[in-house]
């Protein structure tokens, strides 16, 4: 959907908005008072159900606090810094190599490799045009309202010749994970497959997946950590990174691909649909 149609719709009432998005992108109607499938109660979660915690969750910063919270500090990526605008960033400072990014939404990300030259002038242009962007505005997820944008700095995480590690997505419902999509190669030709808590492949997407991915060895320790970060919520999907067996946080999605997941076969979305019980307290 236009991202200047997106603007306009964003001042409209929010289920209202939300239909009308679901209804451009799958053609079907969505039924929020009694909602079935995946994507449905998902967007039935976000517009009932976005409470502080979710917010503190998907401000890229202030999750980190979450995690400490569970007791889960050591899978954090290091930080080097936290900043309200990218003029206060002292690039001499910084490490050979690091990684900038916003944090309240799908920004800009800015990662700077050994012996690469970056201008950086063009960079705080970047992230200051990033900061002033409205998520909520852009992609109608209103998690993304009301957070305080800033920069933050972290560690750049790499695995042997890879520009970028993998990257397990974890899908977790009432506390519990149930399948995930494992991702390789982001950083060039991108293979993603969905797998089950058995590590058998998943022919849930109408996308090609004729390949296959490693199971990490410490996968077990992944879906504690995923469960653990996941058990205050009805759904939460935990993305993490496994670089030679050290686990690392990544982020929390609650409406991944927009809430409205049309990759997905119909068959799949019934089932995890009934993964998620919205009335449980």
């Amino acid at each position: 959907m236009n991202y200047k149609i997106k603007r306009i719709l964003y001042y409209m009432p929010k289920k209202m908005i939300t239909k009308i998005r679901y209804f451009y992108v799958t053609g079907k109607k969505l039924d929020l008072k009694d909602p079935k499938d995946f994507n449905e109660k998902v967007l039935y979660l976000m517009l009932n159900e976005c409470d502080d915690k979710k917010k503190q969750c998907v401000d890229k910063y202030l999750a980190r606090e979450y995690v400490k919270e569970k007791g889960l500090t050591d899978i954090l990526v290091n930080l080097y810094g936290k900043y309200d605008n990218a003029n206060d960033i002292d690039f001499n400072k910084l490490p050979d190599e690091y990684v900038l990014k916003t944090n309240h939404g799908c920004g800009c990300t800015i990662i700077k490799t050994k012996n690469q030259v970056l201008n950086e002038n063009n960079i705080i242009k970047e992230l200051n045009n990033s900061l002033k962007i409205n998520y909520a505005k852009q992609t109608l997820e209103y998690q993304y309202e009301n957070i305080k944008p800033c920069i933050i700095c972290e560690e750049y995480l790499k695995e042997s010749k890879k520009k970028m590690p993998n990257d397990y997505k974890i899908f977790c419902f009432n506390g519990k994970a149930k399948f995930l999509l494992a991702c390789e190669g982001r950083d060039s030709e991108i293979k993603k497959v969905y797998y089950d808590m058995y590590w058998q492949k998943l022919e849930c997407t109408k996308e090609k997946q004729g390949f296959e991915i490693i199971k990490p060895k410490n996968f077990d320790d992944m879906i504690k950590i995923a469960e653990k970060l996941a058990e205050d919520f009805k759904f939460v999907r935990v993305d993490l990174y496994n670089i030679n067996g050290k686990i690392y946080f990544g982020e929390l999605t609650f409406t991944p691909r927009g809430g409205i997941n049309n990759t997905i076969k119909q068959e799949y979305l019934d089932k995890w649909g009934d993964f998620i019980d919205i009335k449980r307290g």
